[in-house]
């Protein structure tokens, strides 16, 4: 593998879940809205809301495409310098140096339980007794704040600083981490090295 070789994609299964939920209902909403505003002007009560039609099928519409993005645009994948986790609206580059440790955990013990609604509950339910991996870290990125804004909540550790990571393949993903980590580190401390070689020499 060369140094600038990447790692395998891992997909993120609860954004794939979340999006075969979406994908029929909005679909059915933008049919409906469509055959709505077609026949509209046959009935003079209908026809003066047609816009109302529209406006909710360009909203099914939207988020139809939304749940065809998240399936291929959620996955976790190491690169060179850092693991990149991407979701549909905030891509998160996480440099190996902020990694504390990489841990497999149950993924209920991430969650609160008792105080969960029903709709959260029917999502990540298939997931409840998966493992899991926690990345935690010295620190996030960038601001808690935004993170909260544009990740859902799962997705942050409980009780560390880091990541809840749900991937079909969790050992070959903390096994491809510490790989690529050992890498960095390796080049960091030779690029440390060479300073003092070259003065070595022009002594």
């Amino acid at each position: 593998m060369t140094e600038n070789a990447k790692g395998d994609k891992f997909p993120l299964l609860i954004y794939r879940r979340w999006s075969k939920m979406l994908r029929l209902p909005s679909l059915l909403i933008v049919i409906a809205s469509a055959l709505a505003w077609w026949f509209a002007p046959n009935h003079p009560w209908v026809a003066h809301r047609s816009w109302g039609f529209f406006v909710i099928g360009c909203v099914g519409a939207l988020i139809f495409l939304y749940s065809l993005l998240a399936r291929q645009a959620a996955y976790v994948q190491c690169q060179p310098n850092y693991v990149q986790i991407c979701t549909p609206f905030l891509p998160v580059a996480v440099s190996y140096q902020r990694i504390v440790q990489v841990r497999p955990v149950e993924f209920h013990s991430q969650l609160p339980l008792a105080r969960m609604k029903s709709t959260q509950r029917r999502l990540l339910d298939p997931f409840l007794t998966r493992t899991v991996i926690v990345l935690e870290l010295k620190g996030f990125p960038m601001s808690k704040r935004r993170l909260r804004m544009w990740l859902p909540w799962f997705m942050l550790a409980k009780d560390v600083t880091g990541f809840v990571l749900t991937v079909d393949d969790w050992m070959a993903l903390s096994r491809q981490i510490s790989v690529f980590s050992d890498r960095w580190i390796a080049r960091r401390q030779e690029r440390e090295r060479r300073p003092s070689s070259l003065i070595e020499r022009l002594r």
